[in-house]
């Protein structure tokens, strides 16, 4: 699914999002951030539902560049796969 540009996948608790990086220092490039539904009253609100980041990786290698939560491997090495 495209929203604005950016590529959105589900499954199950997490939601992967791929567009526009939001750090300064990687102006121009993409990044693929992966949040995970949480039951908290913060984070990101989509569909509803709220969200925290689990972890952002490059888009190009898949290497992370932040990781605050655990993101299950069949997730990570499927990415390719789905098109990000």
């Amino acid at each position: 699914m495209l929203i604005n540009q950016i590529l959105v996948k589900k499954i199950g608790p997490f939601m992967i999002r791929k567009g526009p990086s939001i750090f300064v220092s990687r102006k121009g490039l993409q990044d693929v951030v992966i949040h995970k539904e949480t039951v908290e009253n913060w984070g990101a609100m989509y569909d509803d539902k709220r969200y925290t980041i689990a972890m952002i990786l490059d888009s190009d290698d898949f290497q992370p560049i932040r990781s605050w939560l655990q993101v299950p491997n069949d997730i990570l090495e499927k990415l390719k796969e789905w098109g990000f």
